[in-house]
Formats: C-alpha cells, structure tokens, sequence
C-alpha cells in the first residue's frame, strides 16, 4: 500500500479515538477465530461479553476488516460496506488493491499475485494514509491503522485494519495549509511591489552571516532610496507614485535578484542583500546598471517623470560583522550619498562611520539642549533708511556646538529628516524673540518689529497660525509687527496646497510675509503672483559688489521696481559699506541689514547697541 504522510496531527487526534475499537475488534475476531476451530461449543460460552463486543464491532462508525499475510479479505464489518460501496460477499477472498486504489494508482497482477504483508512493517499501530476509490467512483481519504495478531504460525497470522474517511479532515487540512503559505507569502513580500518584505530580508542577511561557520565569506549590501520621491507624490497624486515604485522594483529585482534578494523596507527605500559578491568592482556595476535603466524619463498617467535613486553600499566579511551593523553601515553611506547630491552611489567607509557617530553624539546633545531650551537668541538690527533709524531685528536661535561654537543648528539639519527639530529651534527664536523685543520697545519707548526666518517644519502644521496670534498676545505684541520669512527657493510654481495654502493661513493672521534671498538665482518673480508678500530682501550675493557690478545694479533697480508694482517693500541683506547704502537709498530700498549696521547681537548687546547706535 502507497503511504501518503505520516505526521499529520490534526487528523491523528481525531483518529485516536479509533484505537479503543481497534483492542475491541482484535479481542471479537480472536474470539471467532477461535470458535472456528472448536466449531462444536455453543455460542453461550462467549456470555454477554461477546455479544456485546459483536454489537459494538457491527456498528461502529469505522470500517474493519481482517486480512491473511497475502492480503485476502476473510471478513469486514458493514461500516467497511459504507465506506467502500463493496459488500462483504464481493470482497471476501479479494485483496483490497484490486478495487480501491485509484487508476493511476493500480498495481500489476504480478504485483498483486506477489503482495505479502511486511510484518515487520505492519506491526500493531502502524498507519497509513492514502487516497482510495469507491465502488461509484468517488475518491475519497482512507486513514488506515493496522493491528497484527500472532498466529501459531505466519501463515496463520492475521491483520486486522480499522479504516475511516477522513476526507473532509484532508480536506479542511489542506484549506489551512493553504491559507497559512498564503499568509506567509503575504507576510514576507510587499503587497505594492511584490518584493521581499523587511522581516524576509532580515532572515535572509542573517542566513548569509551564520552560514559556513568558521569560513570567511564576503556578503554586500545595497540600500537605495528615491530622490525627491515626495514630490512625485504631492505634484501628481499617491497613483503616480505607486507606479514609480513598482517601476523601480521591477528595474531593482531585474538586475539584482539573482544574486541575491532585494526587498522594500519602507516608502521609498529598497534594500539589496548580495550573497558573496565578487567584489566592489561587481556591486558597482550592478548599481550603475540600475541607474541607466532608471535613466530614462518614464510615462505615468500620461506624464513624463524623471526617476533617479541614491545607492549606499557596503562590502564585508561575515565572519566579524553584525546583521544590525551591516543594515546600519549601509544607511550611513546611503545618507552620504544623498548629501553629496543624490542620484549617485557613495561606499561605506570607516571615516564615514566616525563622523555618522560625532553628528549622532550631536544631535543626541542637541536633543537635550532643546528639551531643556537651553539656545542662544542673536539679533541682527534692520535700519530704516527713511526714518534713518533701526527699527526692526531679525532673531535666530544659535546652539553651542561642542567642538564648533555657537552655530546655527537649523543649518546642521535636513529639512526632510529632521523637521521637528528645526520646529522647535523655529519656536524657539520666535517665542524668544517676541520677548526680547518687547523689552527693547519699552527700553527705546517706540514701536520695533520682529522678523523670524521659517520653514514648511514649522508653516505646515494647521495650527501654526493660533500658535502665532496666541504667542503675540502673551507678549503684548501686535501681530502685524511681526514678520515671518520664508525662503523664496521653498516657495513653488508647482504646489496647488501644501505650503502655499499654509501661507495663505499665514497671512490672514495679519503678520507680514517677506520672500527672503530674492535674486540668488534660484526663485523667481513668480512667487509674487503665488505668495501674497509684504517684503522682499534682496540676497547678499546681489548687494555684495554692488558698486562695481553693472548687470547686479540693474537687477537691483528692476526688482525694486517690480515691488513697487505688486506694493511690495524691500530690504537689502549684507550691506557692509556705505557705497551700497546710497545706491540702495538711490534705487528706492527701503530697509538694509549688515554689518554697516551690525552683525547678529545677544539680547544685552542688542539693547546697548540701540541706544547707543547713529549713522
């Protein structure tokens, strides 16, 4: 007989009970064995004992039936007729495996002619599961359990067989197994893009790490990460960024899955685990191959979209590196990458570890300076070239670096990763400020305005608006003399909300807005007709050299112009000598910052510099 399994628990627990009839029906048919040989006694010698087990055995649910060592039927119980379709007259004398195996399954009548059972095999206990048929035809699953009973010789050995139909246990069985590989699938491959899953390539790097115990063997890993992906996102909507996504999973999978797995790990990034690569020259091409696959710009919804990745890469032994280590590795030179100007690839290096583990040192003491507040204000006076007096600062938070100075902590930051850091030193220099210049008002016993330069960390939040009004008032200053600044560069033609609906929420507050570093060559006039401004500052590389720069003259002269047209003022950042001043004064400006007037200034220099200050 064809043995299919046997380790099947599930079904063995509800087959166990089929034991006790097993021991019952041994001891019934030892019993009518030994009424043949002494076929003179009465039935009443067996006393109700045997009638009874003759009832139990005639109608249990499972099917017994007795066999010789050859295999021939000599008896079987009417739930053997039930489960089969053959009645104890058509089998008897019949070996089961001419009419219950499948047709595909059928033995030869040399095979059948040479059957003997294996008693070494069959013992008592022994089972077997195996697809049967019936006399209709029907396929079903037979759970056979063999008893063998001793007899004075082999040929007078018997084998009794409990069968039951555990078709539908076979059945709901196979339905679980199903569903379990299904949910495993599910668990270890991203349902976007069908690669592996985090949890998968993480047991896939540690199979790599442990394997071969004791022989070095190289393992190289791969992290990637989309450039400007939320931009796709936000410009044409979660539908074209799925796409992309896909679209690089199918480039990365393409050029990497042979030689090992590549996984999705988060929104944007993938991560490759290559498995004893040649070396650095290979991981290199395969990297570089991706990125001229990616090269070209790709057709999403009807639109032309430029797809580029940054790569970090490291290459190790796995004999003396961690799982956590190589991951880590992996993200540090990716971050290097991506700082350097992304769509490139940068290796890990032990000098990139060094400084990953300085700025970590940093931001660790950063975090702690912020959570204790413990910043520096400066201020840096604004002069109003018609009252020729100063009559505004522009504050900003400043943190003691530990082997730097005093810095400015925004400048150590990514606006991306970092957001709500700089949303708190944001906080900060306007919470500060506002107290600090309603103390150089009542010292100088005149109106002075305060400017704060702020970013998407802090103007995106809906609520920044109250958080404003409310601040003004606890330090009795007026919303319309503060200024929020916003670098022109974040202000784009291609937002239809985000940041542009944020500063229409900014401005109706009644605060001014001011578009800083105008003419640095990286905005336009266009924010004029997006951002409702009050201000505009003319960038430093536009006022430097000023006096000897006949193109910077008149750009100059024409920005302060278009201002006037859109009843815009303008102030000029970086005036450092009085020749830019009376040009400036000369084109219309109406306010300078520099160092003419001063540079940045705590809070107590401040205040003497203002009384003490006349041009």
């Amino acid at each position: 007989m064809e043995e299919f399994s046997t380790d099947w628990p599930a079904i063995y627990l509800i087959l166990f009970c089929g034991v006790g009839i097993i021991l019952l029906s041994v001891g019934f048919l030892l019993g009518r064995l030994h009424a043949k040989k002494i076929g003179s006694r009465s039935a009443s010698e067996f006393g109700n004992d045997a009638a009874i087990l003759e009832t139990v055995v005639e109608h249990a649910h499972e099917g017994l039936v007795m066999q010789d060592i050859y295999g021939r039927i000599e008896w079987s119980n009417p739930a053997y007729t039930r489960i089969t379709g053959y009645s104890a007259e058509e089998i008897r004398g019949r070996q089961p495996q001419e009419f219950v195996l499948p047709p595909d399954k059928q033995l030869s009548s040399r095979e059948l002619e040479n059957f003997k059972f294996d008693l070494k095999k069959f013992s008592s206990g022994f089972k077997e599961l195996i697809q049967n048929r019936r006399k209709n035809g029907e396929l079903f699953w037979n759970q056979l359990t063999f008893a063998k009973v001793e007899g004075e010789t082999e040929e007078k050995t018997r084998m009794i067989i409990l069968c039951q139909d555990v078709t539908r246990e076979v059945e709901r069985f196979a339905e679980l197994e199903e569903t379990r590989k299904r949910l495993k699938y599910q668990a270890e491959h991203d349902e976007l893009t069908g690669l592996a899953t985090r949890a998968k390539i993480t047991s896939f790097l540690q199979e790599c790490l442990s394997r071969d115990h004791g022989k070095s063997r190289k393992v190289g890993v791969i992290q990637f990460d989309l450039d400007h992906f939320k931009e796709i996102n936000d410009s044409h909507g979660h539908s074209a960024g799925d796409a992309v996504l896909r679209l690089v999973a199918g480039v990365l999978k393409s050029v990497l899955q042979e030689k090992g797995l590549v996984a999705r790990v988060g929104g944007d990034e993938f991560l490759a685990v290559i498995s004893d690569p040649d070396g650095p020259d290979q991981m290199e091409s395969l990297v570089q191959q991706i990125f001229g696959d990616l090269d070209q710009p790709i057709m999403v919804e009807r639109q032309r979209l430029k797809v580029a990745v940054s790569a970090g890469l490291v290459l190790a032994e796995t004999e003396n590196t961690s799982l956590a280590e190589l991951i880590n590795r992996a993200d540090i030179a990716l971050y290097a990458a991506k700082k350097a100007g992304r769509d490139r690839f940068s290796w890990y290096t032990d000098a990139l570890g060094t400084a990953h583990r300085h700025r970590r040192m940093n931001m660790a003491r950063l975090d702690q300076d912020l959570e204790n507040n413990n910043l520096t204000l400066l201020m840096e006076p604004q002069y109003d070239l018609k009252q020729k007096q100063i009559t505004g600062y522009e504050a900003s938070a400043h943190w003691l670096h530990p082997s730097e100075g005093l810095v400015d902590p925004a400048k150590m930051l990514s606006a991306q990763e970092d957001s709500k850091r700089i949303a708190q030193i944001e906080r900060f220099a306007l919470q500060e400020g506002l107290s600090e210049i309603r103390r150089l008002r009542e010292a100088a016993n005149r109106p002075i305005t305060l400017s704060v330069d702020l970013t998407g960390a802090s103007v995106d939040n809906p609520r920044f608006g109250e958080q404003l009004v409310r601040l003004c008032e606890e330090a009795e200053i007026p919303v319309a003399d503060l200024t929020i600044e916003l670098n022109e560069q974040i202000v784009r033609f291609d937002e239809h909300d985000g940041l542009q609906c944020a500063i229409g929420r900014l401005s109706g507050t009644g605060c001014w807005i001011a578009l800083d570093e105008v003419g640095g060559g990286r905005g336009g006039a266009g924010q004029l007709i997006r951002v409702n401004a009050n201000l505009l500052k003319l960038s430093p590389w536009l006022v430097g050299d000023l006096e000897s720069h006949t193109k910077k003259r008149h750009l100059t002269q024409s920005i302060v112009r278009l201002a006037e047209k859109f009843e815009c003022k303008v102030m000029a950042i970086g005036v450092d000598r009085l020749e830019q001043l009376e040009i400036l004064r000369d084109f219309g400006c109406h306010f300078i910052q520099g160092q003419l007037i001063s540079g940045p200034l705590s809070a107590r220099e401040a205040e003497i510099h203002l009384r003490e200050f006349a041009m």
